[in-house]
This record gives C-alpha cells, structure tokens and sequence, in this order.
C-alpha cells in the first residue's frame, strides 16, 4: 500500500503508466464484484460522499455500488442539499464535508468546483465528470476496449462530434497515454481545446500516437477500430440546442458510416444517448454496439479509481 491519499480531477495528473494499472484494476474488480466475490474492504468503516450537481444514472450508481462493495458507505449529496444553487461558497460546503467524509466524488459544472474541493476539504476528490474532462468514464471505456480489442497501441479511434466538449478532452488524453491514434471529427466552429490538444501530443510522441481533427466524417471512419460518439448538447447547453442541432447534422454514426470502419470495430457512447442525432438506433442497438457494455464496466472503472484514490 503507497502511504498516501490524492485525488483525480484529470488525468494530465496521472503518468501513463498509472493509466494502464488502473484499467488493470478495473479488470480485476470486474472479476470480483462482477462474480460477487469480496474484493479488499478499501472503504472499511469509511464514508464515501457523492457530491452531484448534475444528476446522473450511471455514475451514481457504480460509485454507490462500488462504494459498498468496498466496505463502505455512499451518501448522496445533491447541489440544493447542499444549498451551493442557494449560493454558499464551495470553501465553506468542502470544508464541512472534508471533516465528516473519508473521500468525495464529485460531478460538477465547473472544473473550478473540483480544485476548490480539494483545496479546502483535505480529502481525495474524484472527478465524476466536469466541463473539462470525465477520467472515470475513461478509465471504464478503457477496459471496455482491453475487453474487445486485447490491446491499445496501434488501434485506431474516430470521434465524431463534439471536439469542444470533455468527452474529446479526455479521449485526447487518454488514447496518447495507450497509444491509440485518435481522429475527432467535428464542425470548424467546435475545434478541441488548444492546451489539451498540446497536452496530449506530447503524450502521444512518447507513446507513438497521433491526433488528428477534421470536418470530414466520411474520410474520418475509413479503417477505424473504434468508432465512438456523444450527445450534441449537453446539460448547461440547452440554451444552444437548435444551433447545435443545425451545426451538427451530418456528424452520426449510422450505418453508412459504420461500413467505412473496419469489418470488426466497435461503437461506444458514452450514454445517455439521443437516439437520431448523434447516433442511429440501428447501430445503437446493433451487435457492433458495445455501449451497454461500456454503462456496465462503470462500476469496475469507479472502483478502480476509489482505490487509487485512496492510496492502494
């Protein structure tokens, strides 16, 4: 056991290597939670706060879950409970909590939110999803991926959307540190975040992989491994929808578009899904799809990320 206590807010924090053994771990507490085996009580007596200003399906419930399995308990905490919406300063809500809790996840609007958090509760802060990034979802996408292609280095991802949002920061991120060339397809207007672009070249160089960004989806699926999506709008950008619906048409993975991929890639969405825009129901639900797969792994990458956290 590594004598120390640290949080993940983004994966720019953690070293290739340390990527990769989580999602070893993640194969790990599958075999375990998944075949309701006792896996090591790394929350024993602990309290595990879930600190949700969006609310959420998934990533609640594996953190929930997860959080029992490991001996633990799960207190949900929603924004109006914790009267953030009413406008109490996020120092002073952390500062609470970092004296009752043993470990926080938290699902914000504001990457800021995180880093004050940490700052002042004094206790591991998992990001469960920001504006910037979602390193949980990729710790979960990454086994999905171990589990179908056996390997990282030297496959081929396309994703087609949204470059600006924090799914395409993360997925820069993550494929550099595995070696997975990426290519975001995505209108001119949407272009990936310049600092995490950089960022993740340099990541890439080591590993021997590339980014690539384009508005051309047609050219973009040709010989992929991984064909992967998002929604088009997303909570905090309603206000934006008909524009972004008018922008992104176009952007979908449909089947047309899945033929252009290898004859054995896979599709993954990160869910929920809007059925029509972003993605066909006929792919969704076709046996190239391994979205529901990826909602189930979520549990195995939230438990991975606990005992990172906590220093295991």
């Amino acid at each position: 056991m590594i004598e120390m206590v640290r949080s993940l807010l983004t994966l720019k924090d953690i070293e290739p290597e340390e990527f990769t053994e989580m999602v070893n771990r993640a194969v790990y507490y599958k075999s375990m939670i998944g075949n309701k085996k006792m896996v090591v009580p790394v929350l024993k007596g602990k309290y595990a706060g879930l600190l949700f200003e969006k609310p959420s399906t998934r990533t609640r419930t594996s953190f929930e879950v997860a959080s029992e399995r490991m001996g633990g308990h799960a207190l949900y905490l929603s924004s109006d409970q914790l009267h953030l919406s009413g406008g109490e300063p996020v120092k002073d809500v952390a500062r609470m909590l970092g004296g009752w809790l043993d470990i926080m996840v938290a699902r914000v609007f504001a990457q800021s939110t995180l880093e004050e958090l940490k700052k002042y509760s004094g206790i591991p802060v998992i990001n469960a999803l920001s504006d910037s990034e979602h390193p949980t979802q990729m710790v979960s996408d990454f086994l999905t991926i171990m589990e179908k292609k056996k390997k990282f280095k030297g496959l081929k991802m396309t994703f087609v959307g949204d470059g600006t949002n924090n799914m395409a920061n993360s997925l820069m991120l993550a494929c550099s540190m595995t070696g997975i060339d990426l290519t975001i397809a995505t209108p001119d207007a949407y272009q990936p975040d310049a600092s995490y672009k950089a960022f993740a070249e340099k990541l890439g160089k080591k590993a021997g992989s590339a980014i690539t960004v384009t508005d051309n989806v047609h050219d973009s699926a040709i010989g992929a491994d991984i064909l992967y999506t998002d929604v088009w709008v997303s909570m905090g950008e309603e206000a934006e929808r008909q524009k972004r619906l008018e922008d992104f048409k176009g952007f979908q993975i449909n089947s047309g578009l899945l033929k252009l991929a290898r004859p054995d890639a896979i599709v993954m969405h990160c869910l929920p899904a809007e059925r029509g825009l972003e993605i066909t129901d006929e792919v969704i639900e076709g046996k190239q799809s391994v979205a529901w797969q990826q909602g189930v792994n979520k549990i195995y990458g939230a438990a991975s990320s606990i005992e990172w956290a906590m220093g295991y």
